[in-house]
């Protein structure tokens, strides 16, 4: 018992673990940098992932800043921005390309579930999931933002603050854009994961026994004819009230108008057209509905259909940034204009996701890919720091806030995202047992979508 411990005591057959620890090899400084380095790396979103989906959702963060730095610099006061009839102001449309991938991502399980005829997911994991995934780095920049914001008497006006921290200030015009503009769309986008069972379970309701493609179709875009329908009758209703001397029937109105438009749109058909290409995905590629020589062509005629989309809609940006405003009418255009836009990214999304590795190579090369995996955090922290509002980023050149966004976003991503991510990653459920291989004429009868 020189070492202090007594062997005697050890059961029979159970390793001695104090023995075992200290005869274990000790991890080298090539392990441990290894570990660092690894740690370093954002993480992947799991083995079946879509890679080059990453990179998309660099585009559309990317877009976003650079439509905020080109506002800064004032291009629009620029002869060439004139002469490109303000083209680069398609660059804010990045927020629809992040609606069209969340409806393409978030309703993937759903789509499964309706065209296997399995269940569809649990509804209280969904949740779960999506609150760990944007509530802790959205509090934690939006107690930093009041904090900055501290010395303006407006910021602890009554719902403003409250409706930021429950995610419903969309549905208070005067507090929408007050804290940090970019936090218009976290909103919108919160209530797209409050809807989305309700809306699964409305399709699956459609869809029922049939695992019928063509079915989920029609039910989706019955969605986005509702939608349009929805937003072009808050459009007419707006025109109608006046400016000032509210009456009684015009309050109801106006509620009416918020409760169903918000501040400036909810974009549930863009959403919608996320859910089309995800439903698509599903049939033709992990439910072999077409060969995949027949999705590698079409992936080609979708990247230019997405082309001339992006090229048309971006010589019409005028139409795009429909607000609450009482009294103003609006044409036809501002109804149709955001769905144009999804299609245009929808058809880019699932060109990606059809295409071969030319199509997605550009999307999967790591610098992008990087930029997309902490994009969230970029999203929420580019603007206050463009915006010279942290310390000492007021007199700043503009690329030194450039590498200070980056910097910061990449340590929320770490500190704040990743910790949740993490936790979350470690509540899967346990892999299930694999179903027995069905005979060849069952296989036959039921492995491919029904169209």
């Amino acid at each position: 018992m020189a070492d202090g411990v007594d062997t005697r005591s050890a059961p029979i057959g159970r390793p001695d673990t104090g023995a075992a620890s200290a005869n274990a090899p000790q991890p080298t400084w090539q392990s441990k940098l290894r570990g660092f380095l690894s740690w370093l790396k954002p993480l992947s979103n799991g083995p079946g992932e879509i890679r080059a989906l990453d990179g998309v959702r660099a585009l559309a963060a990317l877009s976003i800043v650079v439509f905020h730095t080109f506002l800064l610099l004032q291009l629009e006061y620029k002869p060439w921005s004139h002469a490109i009839a303000e083209a680069w102001y398609y660059l804010s449309t990045g927020v629809q390309l992040f609606f069209v991938l969340s409806g393409f991502l978030l309703f993937l399980p759903y789509a499964r579930a309706m065209l296997t005829g399995r269940p569809l997911p649990s509804a209280g994991r969904f949740y779960q999931r999506r609150a760990l995934r944007i509530l802790p780095a959205y509090w934690v920049c939006l107690a930093f933002m009041i904090w900055l914001s501290s010395g303006d008497y407006h910021t602890f006006l009554p719902w403003n603050i409250p409706s930021h921290i429950l995610l419903i200030h969309d549905f208070f015009p005067r507090y929408n854009r007050a804290l940090d503009g970019p936090f218009w769309t976290l909103a919108v986008e919160w209530q797209f994961y409050l809807l989305l069972p309700l809306l699964a379970w409305g399709l699956a309701r459609i869809v029922g026994k049939s695992r019928s493609l063509l079915r989920l179709i029609g039910g989706l875009l019955a969605l986005i004819v509702g939608a349009l329908t929805l937003h072009a009758l808050d459009l007419y209703l707006m025109g109608t009230l006046p400016t000032n001397g509210f009456r009684a029937d015009h309050t109801v109105t106006k509620y009416v108008i918020i409760l169903t438009m918000g501040s400036q749109g909810k974009f549930l058909e863009v959403f919608a057209v996320g859910m089309i290409c995800s439903a698509l995905y599903v049939a033709t590629v992990e439910g072999k509905l077409l060969a995949p020589r027949v999705t590698r062509r079409l992936a080609w005629l979708l990247l230019l259909l997405a082309g001339g989309v992006i090229w048309f809609a971006s010589l019409h940006t005028n139409f795009s940034d429909v607000l609450y405003s009482p009294g103003v009418h609006w044409g036809w255009q501002a109804v149709g204009y955001p769905l144009l836009v999804g299609v245009g990214y929808g058809a880019l999304v699932l060109a990606v996701v059809w295409g071969n590795a030319v199509i997605r190579w550009p999307f999967s090369v790591y610098p992008l890919r990087f930029i997309g995996l902490i994009s969230f955090s970029l999203y929420l922290w580019h603007l206050p720091i463009l915006h010279g509002q942290l310390p000492y980023m007021a007199t700043s050149p503009v690329w030194l806030r450039m590498l200070v966004i980056l910097l910061v976003s990449y340590l929320s991503y770490q500190l704040v995202e990743r910790p949740f991510l993490r936790w979350r990653i470690s509540r899967k459920p346990a892999p299930t047992a694999p179903t027995p291989s069905p005979s060849p004429a069952a296989a036959g009868a039921g492995s491919r979508v029904r169209p």
